[in-house]
């Protein structure tokens, strides 16, 4: 499951990538535009930071940036900086075999949706979304 979390990256990944490059915005100013909450915000800047997408400036003219093309960040990379691993079940992702496994008519299935998932989301990248989004406007 994709979480609240995770959609807020990717909603302050397309917030920063919607002005124009090297345009530095507060936490405080994403959190006002895209209503959420403050502390969240710093938060996932911290995980959008360790991941490279970004940089922060402190002092009275400070801001985050975007530093990466927002082409070059999919979707399914800024879930995972938020939210780990991803899978639709966690037996595709237990260490311990499952006692059903020889026997689950499932499995397959669910490693198919899996990779369906993931390519879709590998697929979409922030620059789509903030173009999406222009289109809408």
């Amino acid at each position: 499951m994709i979480t609240k979390k995770a959609e807020y990256a990717i909603i302050i990944l397309t917030e920063l990538a919607s002005n124009p490059p090297g345009t530095t915005v507060t936490s405080k100013e994403i959190a006002f535009r895209r209503s959420i909450p403050v502390n969240l915000v710093v938060q996932l800047l911290a995980v959008l930071k360790e991941a490279g997408w970004t940089e922060g400036t402190r002092g009275p003219a400070g801001g985050i940036r975007l530093i990466t093309d927002p082409e070059k960040i999919n979707l399914r990379e800024v879930v995972e900086a938020a939210d780990g691993p991803m899978g639709i079940t966690r037996c595709l992702f237990s260490s311990a075999p499952c006692r059903d496994q020889k026997h689950c008519s499932l499995r397959g299935i669910w490693s198919r949706a899996q990779q369906e998932m993931l390519k879709v989301l590998e697929e979409v990248n922030i620059k789509d979304l903030v173009e999406a989004a222009a289109l809408e406007a």
